[in-house]
């Protein structure tokens, strides 16, 4: 997942954001800032955030952090979806999907996230810790 910001913003949060502990997964900022550049416009910098999970670190590619995205987590958790391939960071509510059948075989609380490589479950986000993580997104974007 990408973060969208001017120079200097990049440069504050890349150093100063802490990384968000949760019981089985804490997400990070890179420290490393990378610029997009736009045609005749000033450049944006972008920061990426990563997952981490038993000492394995997963970059959900495709995906900026903004509003919108945030909204869909905030009203439709078990509908959020990011990730243009493995792995997934998602919700649970995809009963048509392959991702369907790993939630039923590990078990996944309904009212949770997880990240998955569609054929296990890499690591959960309980429902009580999804407001945290929310919290977290809103600090970077703001």
């Amino acid at each position: 997942m990408k973060v969208n910001m001017e120079s200097e913003q990049a440069a504050y949060q890349a150093k100063e954001t802490e990384p968000l502990k949760l019981k089985e997964v804490y997400f990070k900022v890179k420290p490393e800032v990378n610029e997009r550049k736009r045609l005749f416009r000033k450049p944006l910098y972008e920061l990426t955030i990563v997952a981490e999970a038993d000492g394995q670190v997963y970059e959900f590619a495709g995906y900026d952090v903004d509003n919108a995205l945030i909204s869909t987590l905030e009203n439709n958790p078990s509908r959020f979806l990011v990730g243009d391939g493995p792995p997934f960071l998602c919700g649970t509510d995809w009963p048509d999907s392959g991702v369907s059948e790993v939630i039923k075989d590990h078990n996944v609380p309904l009212d949770a996230l997880l990240i998955t490589d569609g054929r296990t479950v890499l690591a959960v986000i309980y429902n009580n810790e999804i407001p945290a993580f929310i919290g977290w997104l809103k600090q970077l974007i703001k």
